[in-house]
């Protein structure tokens, strides 16, 4: 019998790859049906200014599932998540962001098919602070019920997840997906309003106005220059704004 190590190798392969994302599967199906927000934060994502949410997400220790007799203890992890305010962008705008490879920009290219070019949309920016993790007693349903207790008089922003332990941050992401879907229906309404999702020449105004913020801000020394230059070649504006640019550097 000869055997044929390449088909032999890509066949391993697959079955350890069709194992690997079978566990994701798996894994992700378990965090969307054990990820419950208690407690949901007062206020949306504001259209014009940072949003802070102070979060705690409550989970059963790693070890209670390895253990014979499950102890009455839950892990808490606190932490804040900052919603910058959303941007107004269009499908034209993600096709020149740099970063893409040649796939997901041949995928833009079909969007901007189905899509205006210049439809506004909204971008939504994140950062994660985790800031500490206790361990106390009594079960996840227990110990969420009681910060929720505590903090759902408070005007602070809190929210009070409970997750699971080892993908706690997948249950993170899943409570700013459904928050930033919660919010975006407002931002919208608001921006439309005020008139800042009107494309003009292919830039929405609330982005010519943010290029004008940013030119006061570097001339103020609030801002650095190439944070400025970034902002113009991404709208590709450069050209249209070099002399303003060129005047900060004198």
């Amino acid at each position: 019998m000869i055997l044929d190590l390449d088909s032999y190798n890509l066949k391993v392969l697959k079955i350890l790859l069709n194992y690997k994302e079978t566990i994701i599967v798996n894994l992700f199906d378990e965090v969307m049906k054990n990820t419950q927000v208690i407690l949901n934060p007062k206020n949306l994502i504001s259209t014009y200014n940072q949003t802070k949410v102070r979060y705690h997400i409550v989970t059963e220790p790693s070890y209670n599932q390895t253990s014979i007799k499950n102890s009455e203890e839950s892990v808490i992890r606190h932490g804040v998540v900052t919603a910058h305010n959303p941007k107004v962008i269009t499908p034209d705008f993600l096709y020149r962001m740099s970063g893409f490879g040649d796939e997901a920009k041949s995928y833009l290219k079909e969007l901007n098919k189905v899509f205006n070019r210049n439809e506004p949309a909204l971008l939504y920016s994140y950062k994660n602070e985790s800031t500490d993790l206790e361990i106390v007693s009594g079960n996840p349903v227990e110990v969420s019920e009681r910060i929720k207790k505590r903090l759902v008089n408070k005007s602070d922003n809190h929210t009070v997840i409970r997750g699971v332990n080892s993908l706690w941050d997948v249950s993170l992401f899943k409570f700013i997906f459904d928050y930033t879907k919660q919010s975006s229906k407002n931002n919208f309404e608001e921006l439309n309003k005020s008139g800042l999702l009107e494309i003009k020449d292919g830039v929405p105004l609330s982005e010519r106005k943010r290029i004008e913020e940013l030119f006061n801000q570097a001339k103020q020394g609030k801002v650095r220059f190439e944070d400025v230059h970034k902002e113009l070649d991404e709208w590709g504006l450069f050209e249209e704004y070099q002399d303003q640019f060129f005047s900060l550097l004198k």
